[in-house]
């Protein structure tokens, strides 16, 4: 676990698992290894394994604990879940409960969940199996979903079955339990939270700007899924409905983050996991957070 402060406000990274499935080749249609050769002293072997052409994922969620209420930002797979073909994600068996209340927050604590967008390891801890049934695994929360985000995929149910059953059992539940809030993009939490829809990787894609204190950081789920892409922004990934939108949203982000100062904190980059985003001569860079 990863622990941070943002003004008054505490972070903790809860992390569920590391991913090392995906190619470069496979995940970004961009994909040119020469582009890498200049970032390898850095990128290999925690970022990325060169000999298998593997991108190294970290799949982790966000607590936020503002002294008012306490935030969970995304929910990674979840346990029990169906999600062949993708045989890794499959009915997991994982922790990630225990180390959340380890972390010192359980899961009657949380006051809000919120969802940078639908997919199905975003969303997974959503929900956990009970009695047969999927129950809200946060019974006191609120779950913020955006509004265009969910009407899209209710009326246009994904062709992918990892991400279908995603939706049908970590999303569709919450919103039968009534704990579910459709939200708006410019949307407040906690006089922290700012909602910022950022479309592309998906139609209700969002960041989450957290401000306390005259500090800042971004929750930027998948809008920047490796630290690669804060090189090559036009990198959008084979998961990105409009790959053109994801890289627009993608230099926004970290335009953004540049000009104020926000840290940048991703869904899955690996440790260290967060970082400040520099920006010279029109080209973008990290600087770690140590």
């Amino acid at each position: 676990m990863d622990r941070l402060t943002v003004g008054d406000a505490s972070v903790v990274r809860i992390e569920e698992m590391v991913d090392t499935s995906f190619t470069g080749k496979g995940f970004f249609p961009a994909f040119d290894p020469e582009a890498l050769r200049p970032h390898l002293s850095w990128l290999a072997p925690r970022y990325y394994i060169p000999e298998r052409d593997a991108l190294v994922f970290s799949m982790h969620s966000w607590v936020v604990k503002t002294g008012r209420h306490t935030v969970l930002i995304d929910t990674c797979i979840g346990n029990d879940k169906d999600r062949m073909p993708r045989e890794h994600w499959h009915r997991l068996r994982t922790p990630f409960l225990e180390r959340l209340r380890g972390s010192g927050t359980a899961p009657e604590d949380v006051d809000y969940v919120m969802c940078t967008h639908l997919h199905a390891d975003h969303i997974g801890w959503n929900t956990v199996l009970k009695d047969g049934r999927w129950v809200p695994t946060f019974p006191n929360a609120r779950y913020l979903f955006a509004r265009v985000e969910y009407e899209h995929w209710r009326a246009h149910p994904d062709p992918n079955p990892i991400r279908r059953n995603g939706f049908n059992d970590s999303v569709l539940p919450i919103v039968e339990a009534g704990r579910a809030d459709m939200i708006e993009d410019g949307h407040e939490v906690d006089g922290a939270f700012t909602v910022q829809l950022a479309p592309g990787h998906t139609p209700g894609n969002v960041h989450i700007r957290l401000a306390s204190k005259g500090s800042e950081a971004v929750f930027a789920g998948d809008s920047v899924h490796h630290p690669i892409q804060v090189y090559e922004v036009h990198w959008s990934t084979v998961a990105c409905v409009d790959q053109a939108a994801a890289a627009a949203s993608r230099l926004r982000l970290l335009q953004t983050c540049a000009e104020r100062r926000s840290v940048l904190l991703p869904a899955h980059f690996a440790s260290p996991h967060a970082a400040y985003v520099d920006q010279a001569g029109g080209k973008f860079s990290l600087r770690w957070l140590a």
